[in-house]
């Protein structure tokens, strides 16, 4: 093989200095000296391409690459466990918030059967309190704790689940505003609701206990949620959806807040059968300066929201 051809082969050297060889053999042999300058450029030259492309590669993997933030991870510290013995401990307080509080947190010991003995006979006592909201706490904890599930406070399900809230009617407002579920002698936290749906004002089960009406409010504003317990499926909120279904339709502003207040109120909720419910409502518009009162029906099934206006 030629030396033109082998130096083709191996890729060292670009066609236009084989043939400036080639040119330079025939009038004069090439020169050994001249052809190791110019490989010993080559080796450089590759050498210094693969350092980039290393230095590339390695700047790709260290690039900082985050897919999702959880609170957890932007408070840089692992989630706060549950603890119970400091609720327990909390009952001594000469403080009576916290012990109504501790009273209320203590129900979270349901699944360890030995946390949830100490709480049920630490807060037994309690039932005497001369504060009647601290009195009232403690009725329900021993309920729920004892597992008898005889509050009015209390709802069961055809699946044989019961539901309930925490901190009842704490506020004027409604009680604390996650949704607590007891299936198969397991306690968890079912559904909880973000700002303004601070309170939740009312839990009113389907005929046949298969569906559950929510009622959540803050201080300017009520919203109404429908939950398909068993399949875990909520409704689209039914008051500012009736609230912009029946602007449009009357050809008003239907802006919806940022803050996401409708400074809309519900009254007279109530199931018609076992999948249609209905209730009465003011909505909002114009920054209260407009306010329609109308009837909502909303049929779950069908997933058919019904805005008429009372005359």
């Amino acid at each position: 093989m030629k030396k033109e051809e082998l130096y083709r082969e191996i890729g060292l050297i670009e066609e236009e200095l084989i043939e400036a060889a080639n040119y330079g053999e025939k009038k004069k042999s090439f020169s050994k000296k001249w052809l190791a300058v110019v490989i010993g450029m080559m080796i450089v030259s590759s050498i210094s391409t693969a350092t980039i492309a290393a230095a590339y590669y390695k700047h790709q993997n260290n690039e900082l690459y985050i897919r999702y933030l959880s609170t957890e991870d932007m408070e840089l510290m692992p989630a706060t466990q549950y603890d119970a013995n400091k609720f327990l401990k909390a009952l001594d307080s000469d403080k009576e918030e916290y012990i109504y509080i501790a009273i209320n947190r203590l129900v979270e010991s349901y699944n360890d059967e030995k946390l949830r003995n100490k709480a049920l006979k630490a807060i037994q006592p309690f039932i005497q309190s001369d504060n009647e909201k601290i009195a009232n706490a403690a009725i329900f904890a021993v309920d729920i704790l004892s597992g008898s599930f005889e509050s009015q406070d209390v709802y069961k399900l055809a699946d044989g689940s019961v539901f309930f809230t925490l901190f009842n009617n704490y506020s004027d407002y409604g009680s604390q505003n996650v949704l607590w579920r007891i299936k198969d002698d397991v306690l968890e936290a079912y559904s909880s609701f973000s700002s303004p749906s601070m309170y939740i004002k009312e839990i009113i089960p389907s005929p046949d206990h298969k569906l559950i009406a929510i009622v959540t409010n803050s201080n300017k504003s009520e919203f109404v949620e429908v939950i398909n317990v068993e399949e875990r499926m909520v409704s689209p909120e039914l008051v500012e959806s009736s609230r912009v279904k029946y602007g449009a339709e009357q050809g008003m502003d239907t802006w919806i807040r940022t803050d996401h207040e409708n400074y809309s109120y519900v009254d007279h909720l109530r199931w018609k059968g076992d999948a249609t419910i209905e209730f009465e409502a003011s909505l909002s518009y114009d920054d209260t300066a407009i306010i329609k009162n109308v009837v909502v029906t909303y049929e779950v099934s069908q997933k058919k929201l019904t805005v008429k206006e009372i005359k």
